[in-house]
């Protein structure tokens, strides 16, 4: 149970920097974007938050699906907006697809040609 709140605490607090960061150096990207990014390069020089981050990251995976219900009620009800622009919505949905499973394919064929 400790593990859990503190590793809630640091992503809350990654998230907080996050904020602030974007709030001082008036950047246009979301402060939780900044947030990870700041986690990333803690946790690739120091990887010792990473015990605690795991229960925590896999308590929140377990229920993402519950964070999902605003955004689609939301869709639901905004309905007539999103269709007058579903062909923008639709491209950038298949785009970022394509893009994402092309790089993640690349870093499977990097990562397989390393473990050999």
């Amino acid at each position: 149970m400790k593990k859990l709140v503190v590793g809630l605490l640091i992503l809350v607090f990654f998230h907080g920097l996050g904020e602030q960061g974007v709030k001082w150096l008036e950047l246009e990207v979301p402060g939780q974007l900044l947030g990870m990014i700041l986690l990333l390069v803690v946790l690739s020089v120091n990887n010792s938050l990473l015990s605690w981050l795991e229960s925590a990251s896999s308590q929140l995976i377990r229920y993402i699906g519950l964070l999902f219900v605003p955004v689609t009620t939301g869709a639901f009800f905004l309905g007539p907006e999103i269709a007058g622009q579903f062909p923008q919505i639709a491209a950038v949905l298949i785009g970022s697809t394509i893009v994402a499973q092309w790089f993640m394919g690349l870093v499977i064929r990097a990562v397989s040609k390393s473990n050999e």
